[in-house]
This record gives C-alpha cells, structure tokens and sequence, in this order.
C-alpha cells in the first residue's frame, strides 16, 4: 500500500466501497471513508499498483480485518488526484503549533 498525500503524479488506484466512500488510511485498526470518515483533510490512499489494491480490499474482506466486508461492495477504481487535491485544499490540516484564536 502507498500513501502519497504529497505527490501530484498521475497514475496509481483506490477503493471505493459501494456506501462508505472512498479509502483514506486505517487508524486504531478501523477503517476510514470519504466522505463518511468527517475527514477530508487527510485525502485519498493511493495504490502504486492495482495488484497492491486488490490485495488490500483482500484484506479489508479477510477475518484479519477488524471489521471484515463484503467484497461486492469494494470497487477498485483509477486514482482520482483532482477529488484528492481538492480535498487536501480545501480542507488543511491545522498545525501542531497553532492555537485556536
């Protein structure tokens, strides 16, 4: 799996599942979606490969998995940079060193 929330490269696949949305990262062992995560700021997961994405949406079906799926619902599909820039623009992550004014 790759994550490139910096690379403005062309290329590369993501998961898509039929209700959730579309694959940003796992924390705490779960699973998040866009846009039901309620964080767009972090972006899309990237796939280098569509063999990587198979792989994961292997897993996200496996008994490995947490919280196991359906594969029926997960779609791999071609990355979608411009859906990812946007929400990485639109929504920036606030820095460590901010304060709330």
């Amino acid at each position: 799996m790759s994550l490139e929330p910096s690379s403005h490269l062309p290329g590369g696949f993501q998961i898509r599942h039929r209700t959730l949305g579309i694959y940003q990262g796992s924390a705490i062992e779960l699973a998040f979606w866009h846009p039901s995560s309620g964080m767009p700021e972090y972006g899309l997961c990237r796939f280098a490969t569509q063999e990587k994405a198979e792989s994961y949406r292997a897993y996200l079906c496996s008994p490995a998995c947490p919280e196991p799926l359906k594969e029926q619902e997960l779609a791999i599909e071609p990355y979608d940079l411009a859906a990812h820039e946007e929400l990485i623009n639109d929504h920036p992550l606030h820095s460590a060193w901010e304060t709330p004014g």
